[in-house]
Parts: C-alpha cells; sequence; structure tokens
C-alpha cells in the first residue's frame, strides 16, 4: 500500500510541475464542470443502442417490402432479390452505419461540453482534446471589446446548467460548459464579474 501511495503521490507531483510549466505560473482557478449533461446523453445514447438492436431486422422488411412495391425484381430480372435473407444484411449493415454515425457525433458533442476552463491572471484559457493532442483557446479578458454572459438563476442553478459566455462583435468567442454555482465556481465567477 506503501509503494502504490509513492507512485499515486509522485504522478501527482509530476502533474503539477507539467501543468505549472504549461500555465507559466502556480496560481491559477479551473471551473469545476458539471458532468450530469454528459452522463445523461451517454446513457440515453447506450440506452437507445441496446433498445433499437432487437429491431433491426424490422428494416429488412421494410427494405424488402419497398422493393416489391417497386417491383424492381421483375424489371431488372434479379432473382435473389427474392429472398428477405439479403434485406436482413442489408438492414444489419445500415443500423451499423448509423451506429458508427451517432457515435461520432456523440463524441464531437462531449467534446465541446468537456472543455477545460482555467482563469491565468487576467486570461481565460479553455483547453480541449483535440485528435491526439489539444487544442488551446486564449483570451485576454482585460479588453473592453469582449462582453461577457452569465446564463443562471431559478432551476439552472439547481441543476448544474449555469454558464458563461464572452462575445466580440456579436460572435460568440468563448463558451464554459455547464457548471454548478457553488464553492470554489461561486468564487471564480464573483471574481470574473467584479462582484
Amino acid at each position: 500500500m506503501k509503494f502504490l501511495n509513492k507512485w499515486i503521490s509522485k504522478w501527482k507531483e509530476i502533474q503539477s510541475k507539467r501543468e505549472t510549466a504549461y500555465f507559466g505560473t502556480s496560481l491559477y482557478d479551473e471551473l469545476t464542470i458539471n458532468p450530469i449533461p454528459s452522463l445523461l446523453l451517454i446513457t440515453a445514447v447506450v440506452l437507445f443502442f441496446v433498445y433499437s438492436l432487437p429491431y433491426a431486422f424490422y428494416l429488412g422488411k421494410f427494405f424488402f417490402w419497398f422493393v416489391g412495391v417497386l417491383e424492381i425484381t421483375k424489371v431488372l430480372k434479379i432473382p435473389f432479390l427474392d429472398e428477405l435473407r439479403y434485406y436482413h444484411y442489408l438492414s444489419v449493415f445500415v443500423y451499423f452505419y448509423i451506429t458508427i454515425s451517432l457515435l461520432i457525433d456523440v463524441s464531437r458533442l462531449l467534446n465541446k461540453w468537456n472543455k477545460r476552463t482555467v482563469f491565468v491572471k487576467n486570461e481565460i484559457w479553455q483547453i480541449q482534446r483535440f485528435g491526439f493532442g489539444k487544442k488551446l483557446i486564449k483570451v485576454n479578458f482585460g479588453t473592453n471589446e469582449i462582453q461577457l454572459g452569465y446564463e443562471h438563476g431559478g432551476f439552472s442553478d439547481y441543476f448544474g446548467c449555469n454558464r458563461m459566455i464572452w462575445e466580440k462583435d456579436g460572435k460568440t468567442v468563448l463558451t464554459t460548459p455547464f457548471f454548478f454555482p457553488y464553492k470554489k465556481n461561486k468564487i471564480i465567477v464573483n471574481r470574473v464579474l467584479n462582484r
């Protein structure tokens, strides 16, 4: 157990040194994001896949009916199109194509929702996983050209659906992920809003 604790403490020390070198200072505040929307999305997608898989063969029956209505087998004189099993193969292919497309879209949305927002001095750094690396967006909010919007209040405080939006000339420059306005996040929000 001591050996494991030693490795964990060394790992944390290495990560701390790496982040201090990355930000150029050890004095930075990170916004703690709300993981609930991401978990709900993942749960919904998994449930969709689990409950829709047994009904994928209905797609094959639809293709069989559709080819029968158009009378493609009579016009083209292709006898193997009269067998239902080929349409089941096609339906499995279409189902997995839709599944992969949905997974790609969900991964992009999760990547957008799970940005890391760090406040360093008078700057906002947003770090997003991008391919096999990271994408960094750095904005200096000391200038007067950037407007800050803060979506909060009501049920959004309880559900953790608060977020800050920085705009310049009507275009969104940065958007934070959803977060709860409590504890450390409240201190960060008050500092950014000069309250």
